[in-house]
């Protein structure tokens, strides 16, 4: 028994100075990263802090893009996408924070406060009324509420398999396990040995490797940060605080939704038909791809887009 002890205090030992010199080692090349990365776009002040946003495009018409859940980077996320819209719109990524470069520590993650600070930074940023709001997977319910909230500012909604307020859409919660992993270093080493665990899951020359090694070091950078457990955790009452709400009713709204979803979940497709049954102009389009239908079907978003507001 006393080997057994024995044995098991230096295997104890032994974790616990790992544990400790990849922390250090993680931190040190963070700080390292974050000081020589070129960041992109540019940091609005609201009242809760900074909120990165990236413009592209000069068009008369803007399109604001909103990043699901748990994306590091939404500003890189949705390169292909900008790509396609970039020559016809103002297109203006806004970066909500725990994500992108925008700040970490923000206050509780409610739909209240994500479209209100939305609100601000469009404010700040002299985007005041008639822009088209894009939102994907879990800014379906951002977006849900924002046009409730500041009805008359959105000239057209457009989600991309956006989340809807139902019970099976709710997440796990995440905690303390997540955070200790991500200071630790696991999200660093895991996408050292396999680069593409924090890749796109894209065709070919989509991204640059330029921009899959910028996701790859902000995914490290952002992962499970205390603002995006924050937002996790808080799924179910935040769908809860939309459940009763519907699309104002004078408000076009074209909502895509992907294949791979529709086979495993039987009320992916019912669900957003219902949301849009009551609209006087609404169109449902379902895409041959994954949850991330910017990454793969980006030309078919921006041509179902321009059909749309035809």
């Amino acid at each position: 028994m006393r080997k057994l002890l024995k044995v098991l205090a230096i295997v104890g030992m032994s974790a616990v100075v790992l544990a400790a010199t990849s922390t250090i080692t993680n931190l040190a090349l963070g700080a390292y990263e974050l000081a020589t990365a070129q960041p992109y776009g540019e940091r609005v002040s609201i009242e809760g802090g900074e909120v990165n946003v990236a413009v592209t495009g000069t068009g008369e018409q803007t399109v604001v893009l909103l990043g699901g859940y748990g994306t590091a980077s939404p500003a890189l996320d949705f390169t292909p996408l900008i790509k396609e819209l970039k020559d016809e719109y103002t297109v203006v990524v806004i970066e909500r924070f725990g994500y992108g470069y925008s700040d970490k520590d923000a206050t509780d993650r409610t739909v209240e406060n994500i479209s209100t600070e939305l609100h601000e930074t469009l404010n700040a940023l002299g985007v005041n009324g008639s822009y088209i709001l894009i939102g994907h997977s879990m800014a379906g319910i951002y977006s849900l509420d924002y046009v409730n909230r500041f009805p008359g500012e959105v000239s057209a909604l457009v989600t991309i398999d956006g989340t809807v307020p139902e019970a099976f859409a709710v997440p796990p919660k995440t905690g303390l396990g997540q955070r200790f992993l991500s200071t630790i270093g696991w999200v660093r080493w895991m996408s050292a040995l396999n680069p593409q665990i924090t890749a796109p899951a894209a065709p070919a020359n989509t991204y640059s490797q330029q921009e899959i090694e910028q996701i790859r070091l902000m995914t490290i950078w952002n992962y499970a940060n205390p603002t995006v457990i924050d937002e996790n955790n808080r799924s179910a009452e935040n769908f809860a605080a939309v459940a009763g709400l519907a699309y104002p009713r004078e408000l076009p709204v074209l909502a895509f939704v992907s294949r791979q979803l529709i086979d495993a979940n039987t009320q992916w497709r019912p669900a957003h038909e219902q949301q849009l049954e009551a609209l006087e102009r609404s169109e449902l389009v379902v895409l041959e791809g994954g949850h991330y239908l910017h990454w793969t079907n980006s030309k078919e978003l921006a041509e179902s887009l321009d059909a749309f507001l035809g």
